[in-house]
């Protein structure tokens, strides 16, 4: 599932990808860089997090890239962002990431929409 805006785009996916887990969902988020702190990440998230409640979906999950050291390509905003949206960090990859010359760590974040039943 994905919702689009002209700033940005959020998706789900299946979490895992077996039938065990068919109640969560990976969400994943893109904002035009100059879209951000103006509401757009919160309304896309808010609109994909409705449908998903709808389809009987239970459990989110978020993962982000982590800096060791916040530089110019990655900061911890994100984990700001999700925070702010509810979700809490419930685990943690350590320089498990290579990009631009440099390793970046790995966080999973969780938001329970739902009662488990």
């Amino acid at each position: 599932m994905e919702v689009l805006a002209s700033k940005g785009y959020a998706y789900a996916r299946p979490f895992v990808g077996r039938q065990a887990y068919e109640h969560s969902c990976e969400l994943t988020i893109y904002l035009d860089h100059n879209a951000k702190r103006q509401g757009y990440g919160r309304m896309l998230y808010e609109a994909l997090e409705g449908r998903l409640k709808q389809m009987g979906i239970l459990n989110l999950y978020a993962c982000i890239g982590d800096p060791v050291v916040e530089d110019e390509y990655l900061t911890r905003n994100s984990e700001q962002f999700h925070r702010h949206l509810g979700f809490t960090k419930v685990g943690e990859f350590h320089r498990c990431g290579y990009k631009f010359g440099r390793w970046y760590n790995m966080i999973w974040m969780e938001k329970i929409i739902g009662k488990h039943v």
